[in-house]
């Protein structure tokens, strides 16, 4: 059956590049491979990329991530934006363990040099083919894989390979920060993560701490949980600025009482300026701090951070220059009302850039050609019910090899192929009306396939 994804289906391969197998007249596979442990992963397999937290996607106890000791965590990982101790941004997996990286890998290409007594001290974070990918605060377009010695496909961020620490016994530890001078924290980009600066801002006396502002032992019936005017004192005693997701919107910021943080086209972030007030205002709450307010960063660089006075004489924060605002249109912790209202209001991204609908894939213009003049490729597609790459009435995802039938053919309007090229038939079992396609399909009508694809023939073993 067709089904609601909140992230496109990707292949695990690194840098997103997928190689079309060459078959040899007896068969035998004749594309080049790396050698094993040193290289993208030459494995065309499927990994489900979904935005958000492995619990708010009801991921199964004891499995991935949760999965009891000596039991296979391979079916899910979580990747998750946040803070631990003194660290922030830093990388950590659903059960809040800190990832780390290894100086003494390398990303170009993509390779692991810790195997063996290493990868039990630092133990690879790894995903089976099929498996899945939660998404909190972490880019897709960060995420990558390679392949290791023992064959297994691991984790990538920014081309650096991700591991756990074995002496990390418990969530939030940073034991493996700085061993050897080679471990460190992985940031969401793939970057080495640091202490996040601290203390009171002279300039505007605001205080900055790192972490929530529960665990900073902040009073959670005031600032983001205040239920009065966000301009009481009350209101302005805390902001906590979040790194996550909301709504398939993937990195963005939330505040401590989980709400959507936004930015406006028509403010400017050099200089720092706020053009919401009045109504505007009223509609938009600017988040507001003042002299002695404390600002919690979680996942966010304390260096985005700043302050701007606003034509009224209040202190609203911005985030890479740019003012964020609150939506009085959204009521619920993951709201995202706001997004898109007017062409001009966004949720704000933890540097400040706006955050739009992530597309699918750029569409590839097909080609007629016969397939007997067209090596097909073992690779992946999924199969939109709506132009463009939405999914008005779901999707589904169908990989190679062989023919391979496509689900409920008549919600089939456009198509994202990763690893083609692929023949589209009209027919079951790879039969009928034909056509050769290359890349993505934005609108199979164009081919005159629309709501008309039965079956798909990917490239044999």
């Amino acid at each position: 059956m067709f089904r609601i994804r909140t992230a496109l289906l990707a292949t695990l391969a690194s840098a997103s590049v997928v190689a079309v197998t060459a078959c040899n007249a007896s068969g035998e596979d004749t594309t080049a491979k790396p050698a094993p442990g040193t290289g993208a992963s030459s494995e065309v397999a499927l990994a489900d990329f979904k935005v958000g937290t492995a619990r708010a996607n009801s991921a199964p106890d004891n499995t991935g991530d949760f999965a009891a000791p000596g039991t296979d965590p391979t079916d899910w990982v979580e990747l998750d934006a946040g803070s631990a101790s003194a660290l922030n941004p830093v990388v950590l997996n659903a059960k809040g363990f800190v990832l780390y990286r290894f100086d003494k890998d390398s990303t170009k290409p993509p390779t692991s040099n810790c195997n063996g007594d290493c990868a039990k001290t630092w133990p690879p974070v790894t995903l089976k083919p099929g498996g899945k990918i939660f998404l909190n605060g972490v880019d897709r377009d960060a995420v990558g894989f390679l392949k290791r010695q023992d064959g297994s496909t691991q984790i990538t961020l920014g081309g650096w390979a991700l591991y756990r620490f074995s002496g990390d016994a418990q969530p939030g530890q940073t034991k493996g920060q700085g061993v050897g001078g080679t471990w460190f924290g992985v940031t969401p980009d793939g970057g080495k993560t640091q202490a996040s600066p601290t203390g009171t801002d002279q300039a505007t006396g605001v205080d900055y701490k790192t972490g929530t502002a529960k665990e900073n032992g902040a009073d959670m019936t005031a600032g983001d949980n205040f239920k009065g005017q966000r301009t009481d004192d009350a209101a302005m005693k805390w902001i906590q600025l979040t790194r996550g997701s909301a709504g398939g919107l993937n990195p963005i910021v939330n505040d401590g009482a989980g709400m959507t943080l936004y930015r406006f086209d028509k403010d400017s972030a050099k200089p720092p300026t706020s053009t919401c007030n009045g109504d505007c205002a009223t509609k938009w709450p600017p988040v507001f701090v003042k002299p002695g307010s404390r600002i919690f960063v979680n996942g966010v660089s304390t260096a985005t951070v700043g302050i701007v006075t606003r034509a009224d004489g209040r202190r609203q924060v911005t985030i890479g220059g740019w003012p964020v605002y609150r939506f009085s249109g959204d009521s619920k912790p993951g709201d995202v009302k706001g997004q898109g209202v007017g062409g001009t209001w966004f949720a704000v991204s933890p540097t400040g850039t706006k955050v739009t609908a992530q597309p699918a894939a750029p569409p590839a213009a097909p080609t007629s050609a016969p397939a007997t003049d067209v090596r097909l490729g073992n690779g992946s597609a999924t199969i939109d019910s709506g132009k463009n790459f939405t999914e008005p009435n779901g999707s589904a995802g169908v990989r190679g090899p062989g023919c391979v039938a496509v689900p409920l053919p008549q919600l089939a309007v456009s198509i994202v192929l990763v690893g083609g090229p692929v023949k589209l038939w009209k027919g079951p079992n790879c039969t009928g009306e034909s056509a050769v396609i290359t890349g993505s399909v934005a609108d199979l009508g164009t081919i005159g396939f629309e709501k008309q694809v039965a079956s798909i023939r990917f490239g044999d073993k």
